[in-house]
């Protein structure tokens, strides 16, 4: 039984959305004109929602009502929505030739058919309910010709919900970018306990995640203690996991941008917000949008620094 997703979004939803929507502008603009060699461009939204989702916000304190007071009526146009992601990519300028996309909640997947009702005159539209994972290894194997298609993957879930296996398997097409979200304070954080005690499932987790065991390097040290040899948590783990999952994916994409910082309301870091993709052009243009908020530019990190 699939888990009923937690209602609405947090307020940080905007940024990330407002990144996605300039890039695909740009992306299908720059392809626009290209139609002599390139078929057709596809967006693919691996963990598409619904196409509109409430704001969560915290409850304005209520004023005092006397005992004689009517209740006060509930004001409707505080209420805030956001655009989905798939709602972003369907409205920007100039159209993707195809959209899918991937949900496995069947109250979503039911918005998205909806969704694709809506825009069903003006553009093409392919709901594919599943696992993320799996439908878009189905995607690759459905036989695109990838010399004459473009495409991109947003790849946004709230944990570490794709293995590095998928996105390898994208990268091999040459042809495909992707948006990722690396979740450091949603998820990997949570896993990375100081003690370095981590349970065998969450191992399994971060192995296949990261695609590799060499996480550990990253976020831990040996070091010799007053009672032997003693496992600390590095202060500086977080970056240099995300440096090192940049690299990652610059040597299997050929391009990378920096991670833009996406954070809650209390500033807390929750997740970054990273491109990559086989083309130059595609790095110049997630450059200057990420760059416009917080980010990290690649840099050397200390080995010995442990989480106090």
């Amino acid at each position: 039984m699939s888990k009923k997703p937690k209602e609405g979004v947090g307020p940080w939803a905007k940024e990330k959305l407002d990144a996605l929507g300039e890039y695909l502008g740009f992306y299908t603009k720059v392809l626009k004109n290209q139609g002599w060699w390139c078929r057709g461009t596809i967006y693919v939204d691996a963990f598409a929602g619904p196409g509109r989702a409430k704001v969560r916000t915290k409850p304005k304190v209520a004023p005092e009502i006397g005992l004689f007071d009517a209740e006060p009526a509930a004001d409707a146009e505080a209420v805030e929505y956001l655009k989905g992601s798939p709602r972003v990519a369907l409205d920007i300028e100039d159209p993707f030739t195809r959209y899918v996309f991937i949900e496995r909640n069947p109250e979503r997947v039911a918005e998205l058919h909806a969704l694709a009702e809506e825009y069903g005159g003006t553009r093409r539209i392919v709901v594919r309910e599943g696992d993320a994972a799996t439908e878009l290894q189905a995607i690759l194997d459905s036989g695109i010709n990838w010399k004459h298609h473009r495409a991109v993957v947003f790849v946004d879930p709230f944990g570490m919900h794709i293995p590095w296996s998928t996105l390898e398997a994208l990268a091999r097409t040459g042809a495909i970018e992707v948006f990722v979200n690396f979740p450091l304070g949603m998820a990997i954080q949570r896993f990375l306990v100081r003690s370095g005690d981590i349970r065998d499932n969450w191992r399994e987790t971060l192995d296949a995640f990261f695609g590799s065991r060499d996480w550990w390097d990253h976020a831990y040290e040996e070091r010799d203690g007053l009672f032997g040899a003693e496992t600390l948590k590095l202060a500086d783990s977080g970056i240099r996991l995300l440096e090192w999952y940049r690299g990652r994916l610059k040597d299997a994409f050929g391009h990378v941008s920096p991670g833009r910082l996406i954070r809650n309301t209390q500033g807390g870091h929750l997740y970054y917000l990273v491109w990559a993709g086989p083309n130059k052009k595609g790095l110049d243009g997630a450059q200057h949008i990420l760059s416009k908020g917080d980010r990290v530019s690649p840099r050397r990190v200390r080995k010995g620094t442990v989480a106090g």
